[in-house]
């Protein structure tokens, strides 16, 4: 078991859940997402919602524990527990190194190098 990207068999590792976060405003919402160690992708969007500002993030399971434990001013949501439907996700992909070979039409999940 490697873990890389691409492998049949992925390492072990804590749990990663899909959330959504929704706070009154964006003090709120920036405070959280600086505290939580949440990752909110590469170019997260916030939107206003009758609710409040929402955006999605990915944390581990004891991210979330942590975060539903310490911050009152946000609701999370967990909306998919991405551990779980990893390897269904990985079929959909499928096998090979998308960055292989230049030019070609890019398939699989890749590999770091």
């Amino acid at each position: 078991m490697t873990g890389q990207p691409g492998t049949d068999s992925p390492a072990p590792h804590e749990h990663r859940v899909w959330c959504r976060v929704t706070a009154a405003g964006t003090d709120e919402l920036r405070a959280f997402l600086e505290d939580s160690g949440a990752d909110p992708g590469c170019r997260p969007v916030a939107r206003r919602t009758p609710e409040g500002l929402q955006v999605l993030i990915e944390v581990t399971r004891g991210q979330l524990d942590q975060a539903r434990a310490s911050r009152g001013a946000v609701v999370v949501e967990e909306l998919e527990d991405l551990t779980d439907n990893e390897e269904q996700r990985r079929a959909e992909v499928g096998p090979g190194d998308r960055f292989a070979a230049r030019g070609a039409v890019p398939h699989g999940l890749g590999r770091k190098e």
